[in-house]
């Protein structure tokens, strides 16, 4: 079917074009708003700038579609292959995308605000500056999550989004705004999360392993149970975080603002902790085997049976704490 046709069809009030094969149609600037095109072939379609607000594409093929500036807010897209498609600046909001396959896609600055990406495959798929504050990604079985792998989410704004149990190994988030965000259960080792907010961020039970949090602010976040071994959070600020029964095995906190936190029974060994600031910090039973606290301050803390013996202690400042012994140090 020619542009023209389909076009001139819609006007005159059709809108069920259900399976048609328009692959490598040029339907720049099209006012298409509410129409039905699922299971349509729409491979390497040219859509910038088209109208698809409520339209209806699920199981659509739009492998490689240019959806640059198009509107599909409310569009039904769930179950579409959107394999290396173009959607820059794409306007996705309350969108539908459960179960489509965006791998390798390029979202750059688009706006997924309250987007449903439940069982979305997104690996690979560059997502720079887009906009999917309280979009909903939250993992509905062990078998059914969505798959963030290595994609490239650097400055995006996730800002209470739902992202529970969400893969994000390896993933780019450096700047990410991740406020307030739930990633319990998420999958981030080895992802990129460098001066990314994390304020008030649900993390508890996530995988951080090897993870770079250098310069994130963690202020007020839970980390109970974080799996934190061989991670980086130099400089961070994470004043008054539950890090309770969290992994720090070999991670470095190099000049860590840590005061007020809640780090009881928290695995410090081998953690390098060298000048943090852990200032009225609750750390009963902590484990610090062979930790590295030279020059850390201490004041105040509360260090009932942390496990002390063998860390390096070189420097501290253990003013008003509260020693393994149940003792005041002065």
């Amino acid at each position: 079917m020619k542009p023209s046709e389909l076009i001139e069809r819609y006007s005159a009030g059709e809108t069920l074009f259900n399976g048609l094969k328009l692959s490598g149609i040029n339907l720049v600037g099209a006012d298409l708003i509410g129409i039905t095109l699922n299971e349509a072939d729409l491979r390497g379609a040219n859509l910038l700038f088209a109208f698809f607000n409520r339209a209806n594409l699920t199981q659509a093929n739009l492998v490689g579609a240019n959806l640059s500036g198009a509107n599909l807010s409310q569009a039904d897209l769930s179950g579409a292959d959107l394999r290396n498609a173009t959607l820059h600046g794409t306007l996705l909001q309350n969108s539908n995308l459960r179960d489509t396959d965006i791998t390798l896609a390029t979202f750059l600055d688009a706006n997924l605000m309250a987007a449903d990406l439940r069982g979305a495959d997104l690996s690979g798929a560059t997502l720079t500056g887009v906009c999917l504050r309280g979009a909903n990604m939250r993992q509905e079985k062990k078998s059914y999550y969505t798959n963030l792998q290595a994609a490239n989410l650097a400055r995006a704004d996730l800002q209470g989004a739902n992202m529970k149990g969400v893969d994000l190994s390896r993933a780019n988030l450096v700047g990410a705004n991740l406020k307030e965000v739930n990633l319990r259960d998420a999958d981030l080792r080895k992802a990129d999360l460098t001066n990314a907010n994390l304020k008030g961020a649900f993390l508890t039970d996530t995988n951080l392993t090897g993870a770079k949090l250098n310069g994130a602010n963690l202020i007020g976040a839970n980390l109970v149970r974080a799996q934190l071994s061989q991670a980086e959070l130099n400089d961070i600020t994470a004043r008054g975080a539950v890090m309770t029964h969290a992994v720090f095995n070999r991670a470095t906190l190099n000049q860590a603002d840590l005061t007020l936190t809640r780090m009881n029974h928290a695995d410090l060994s081998r953690a390098n902790l060298s000048g943090a600031n852990l200032t009225d910090a609750d750390l009963v039973e902590a484990f610090f085997a062979r930790a590295n606290l030279m020059g850390a301050n201490l004041s105040n803390a509360n260090l009932t049976r942390a496990e002390l013996m063998s860390a390096n202690l070189a420097g501290v400042i253990l003013r008003g704490a509260t020693m393994p012994d149940g003792k005041v140090h002065r």
